[in-house]
């Protein structure tokens, strides 16, 4: 593929990303919580259907009004615009499947759709090379959309058909309020694990700090090659922190031990960052790509907290605290901007705002936690009655 096309490409997936784990993610992660609490077998909960219509016509509200700015980032094409459409009206179906599977602890069935979706992928793109060796973006962009559908669709319909009862409906339904403090963390979260980047190449100026941008990007994303991992899978935790919340105190055990495990995490990655880490891009981006030990062991150990962070803020969605999920991702993304726009240098600025940003969120999660006794799972609160658990 040509350079130009590649870029195209790239920013292509970049807003595919932003769509999926940014706006979508949330029913995942609801749905699991929600359909765990309900009977095996039970109607896809009240308020689904809703919720997954509301954030796809929002989602599709944003780009549409937003492609004006888009539009020559995706060299104006506007099959990728048509390719993006329908990627918004994929992805409802999408993760609804994935938060059905994850709630009723179908976790192999699950990782069965996501191979599957993995294995489409590869099958359509090799399909485009054959066809046209210089595929173009808008090419390998629709076999992107084409796996989503062909992954996910047919099987959801298959779930619902197969789970229609006339018996009255049990369990707490999906609301709107929950979703939407999902979605703000969801937004803040990719926005703190995907924006320094971003900033780092727009903030560089003159060849010098160009070469530093190109290092910083080589290095991050090295270091966050478990969090590319991590996150898509997040939702899995749901339907074990569920249960634990249902046990008393069983999330404060949890919160602590989290701790721990975390600082342990975020100095072995410091110390495996610092010796290993420029050998590392070394070996997979070349000599011109080697980032320092220092900036390395930071990005490692911001990596590690930003692991920690994924667990305890499922812990907090598990025990029906939806607004102080939305709090915990809000309040790292904010000392993370401050940190951005305090600390001169183009890449200590960048590592210490993502690694004491995602640090910050940990810690206010970790204090949401212990604040007060976490509302049980099935308590009238997480059925429904409030969003946060206030009522509890």
């Amino acid at each position: 593929m040509p350079a130009p096309e590649y870029a195209v490409f790239g920013a292509f997936w970049s807003v595919a990303l932003v769509i999926g784990l940014g706006a979508f993610l949330p029913l995942e992660l609801e749905l699991a919580r929600v359909v765990h609490l309900r009977p095996d077998g039970a109607p896809l909960p009240p308020g689904t259907v809703r919720a997954a219509a509301g954030v796809t016509g929002l989602t599709l509200l944003v780009l549409l009004a937003g492609w004006p700015l888009l539009g020559p980032v995706l060299g104006g094409s506007p099959a990728l615009l048509g390719a993006l459409v329908v990627l918004v009206l994929a992805s409802g179906p999408q993760f609804v499947l994935r938060g059905l599977l994850l709630g009723r602890g179908r976790l192999l069935a699950h990782g069965v759709v996501l191979l599957l979706d993995a294995l489409v992928r590869c099958l359509l793109a090799g399909v485009v090379v054959v066809l046209g060796p210089a595929g173009t973006a808008a090419d390998l962009g629709w076999t992107l959309v084409a796996a989503v559908v062909l992954a996910h669709v047919p099987l959801l319909a298959w779930l619902l058909r197969r789970g229609r009862s006339g018996a009255p409906d049990p369990g707490p339904p999906v609301q709107a309020a929950a979703i939407g403090h999902l979605l703000v963390g969801t937004l803040c979260g990719q926005a703190l694990l995907n924006a320094a980047p971003v900033l780092v190449t727009a903030a560089a100026a003159g060849p010098d700090e160009r070469v530093l941008a190109a290092q910083f990007v080589a290095g991050f994303t090295l270091v966050r090659l478990p969090l590319f991992v991590a996150v898509p899978l997040q939702g899995a935790l749901v339907p074990a922190l569920t249960g634990a919340a249902e046990v008393p105190g069983g999330v404060r055990r949890l919160a602590l031990r989290t701790a721990g495990a975390v600082a342990g995490l975020a100095a072995a990655g410091a110390l495996l960052g610092w010796v290993a880490g420029p050998l590392l891009v070394r070996l997979l981006f070349g000599d011109r790509y080697v980032l320092d030990g220092g900036a390395m062991a930071l990005l490692a150990a911001g990596s590690g907290l930003y692991l920690g962070l994924l667990v305890t803020a499922q812990a907090l969605l598990a025990a029906a605290r939806h607004r102080d999920v939305a709090l915990t991702w809000t309040a790292g993304l904010a000392v993370a901007a401050v940190v951005f726009a305090a600390v001169p240098g183009l890449v200590p600025r960048a590592g210490l705002a993502f690694a004491i940003g995602s640090g910050a969120a940990f810690v206010v999660s970790l204090a949401l936690l212990l604040r007060r006794p976490p509302v049980p799972a099935r308590s009238p609160a997480a059925a429904g009655a409030d969003p946060n658990g206030d009522r509890g």
